[in-house]
């Protein structure tokens, strides 16, 4: 949400500019966070509890 006000409210003072760069800045790091969780769902079911070694005393 922080991102999107920031954006919208550049472009209300006139700064296309900025607000554009404002919104690719914010988008890649969106996308970044998004394929960062998926990819640890990912491993999170791959892991198998029962395929664990156990360290012998």
């Amino acid at each position: 949400m922080t991102a999107i006000g920031v954006t919208v409210y550049l472009y209300y003072l006139g700064e296309s500019i900025l607000s554009l760069i404002s919104m690719i800045v914010f988008g890649k790091l969106i996308v970044f966070h998004f394929i960062m969780e998926y990819f640890d769902r990912k491993n999170f079911k791959q892991k198998n509890p029962q395929n664990i070694e156990r360290i012998k005393i």
